[in-house]
């Protein structure tokens, strides 16, 4: 609707004020209606946003709080226009600041009411503007709730999917045991880990931090899971020892191949081990991941050798197993760069040596392990936490 072709209600039509101010109205071409109070401009308009009121400043006077509040709901339900006696002059700036559309004063030549009336007009104009934008702002954010509830959802999916394919923990075989603990920054997390004995005597463990965060990085730990699960299913099927002796040789190139292959822009910094619990060797790759893995024992802990590059970026990139024999009694501890927020040096070279003697001591189990990093005291890290503990003997 045009406010400026709709008709124009009269409050208290029979002020001199309004009288004379209806005539202008009329010789302009506007029809108006009396209406003998509040409730009978209601019946008069289709919308009150856009709908010009006439009122005389002898029936509305502004002298009280009451009246300005008054005056104040009256302008802000419909277009107000003063019809001013020559007594309520000076207060023009008052109804103004009141809310009131325009003010005419008495004796106001036909021209200046026909800008009057152009002034109400773009002024309905913006009117519907503001409503029409609120409406859309009110069925965006209505369409938002909706989509951030469905992500919620599926996110929580997510995470029981997650969740359901980590391994138990702890799991123990013989005097081993393996244990890992995951906080995730948001739902879901890029960090992963793996861990399974096979043939009844090699341990086979991984440890990964995809890149980047939430659902398209919890995604690729779901396809890493899937793709060394079936390297790993098939040694077992085939009863292979030659490679699961070797093991994880080629296994990071596997995967590094797969991450390209897929073209989803994702990498991941790893390490990947197998022991073999017959002969206590370990067999390790890093691609990237720090810290390094942690080697405790006797109450000292130091950082194993062997580094990489990141699988998922690199064609043709190749990775060097280490390998040591472990000590009767050892702990050896994976840890995402995470930790690194827990720990309160400013240097990563003092992080790390800080983290050194955190564990030192406190690496017996993976209970004791969290407590020493802090990590369950730990409010909306702000990136995914994760810890896996292999020990024997401790």
């Amino acid at each position: 609707m045009n406010a400026a072709s709709g008709l124009i209600a009269l409050l208290n039509g029979n002020e001199p004020s309004v009288l004379s101010l209806s005539q202008s109205l009329q010789s302009l071409g506007r029809e108006t209606a009396a209406a003998a109070n509040y409730e009978a401009i209601g019946h008069l308009c289709s919308d009150p946003l856009i709908q010009p009121v006439v009122i005389s400043s002898e029936k509305n006077p502004i002298e009280t709080p009451v009246q300005r509040e008054k005056l104040e709901v009256l302008a802000a339900k419909y277009l107000v226009i003063v019809a001013l006696s020559a007594e309520s002059a000076g207060d023009v700036a008052e109804y103004f600041r009141l809310g009131v559309a325009d003010v005419v004063l008495p004796e106001t030549s036909e021209e200046k009411i026909k800008n009057t009336l152009l002034r109400i007009d773009k002024l309905a104009t913006s009117r519907l503007k503001k409503r029409l934008y609120r409406t859309e702002l009110e069925k965006a954010n209505q369409e938002l709730q909706e989509s951030l509830r469905l992500l919620k959802q599926d996110q929580i999916a997510g995470l029981e999917v997650q969740k359901s394919l980590m391994p138990e923990s702890p799991l123990k075989f013989g005097d081993y045991e393996i244990s890992h603990s995951i906080t995730p920054s948001l739902y879901l997390s890029g960090d992963f880990v793996g861990y399974n004995f096979v043939l009844g005597r090699y341990l086979l463990f991984y440890f990964a931090d995809v890149s980047g965060h939430g659902a398209s990085s919890a995604f690729v730990t779901v396809l890493l899971r899937f793709m060394i699960g079936r390297v790993i299913r098939r040694h077992q099927l085939e009863k292979d020892y030659g490679a699961l002796a070797q093991a994880p040789e080629g296994l990071v190139e596997h995967i590094n191949n797969q991450l390209l292959a897929t073209g989803l822009g994702k990498h991941l910094t790893i390490v990947a081990g197998s022991l073999d619990t017959e002969t206590s060797q370990l067999r390790y790759v890093v691609g990237a991941q720090q810290p390094s893995p942690i080697l405790v024992t006797k109450g000292h802990a130091e950082y194993l050798p062997g580094k990489g590059k990141p699988a998922g970026i690199f064609e043709d990139a190749s990775w060097v197993v280490q390998e040591m024999t472990l000590p009767e009694n050892f702990a050896l501890v994976l840890l995402s760069d995470g930790v690194f927020d827990l720990v309160p040096d400013k240097e990563i070279v003092d992080k790390e040596q800080t983290l050194l003697s955190y564990l030192a001591t406190s690496s017996d189990n993976i209970d004791k392990l969290k407590e020493a990093l802090f990590i369950d005291y730990t409010e909306d890290p702000q990136d995914d936490i994760s810890v896996l503990l292999l020990t024997r003997g401790m």
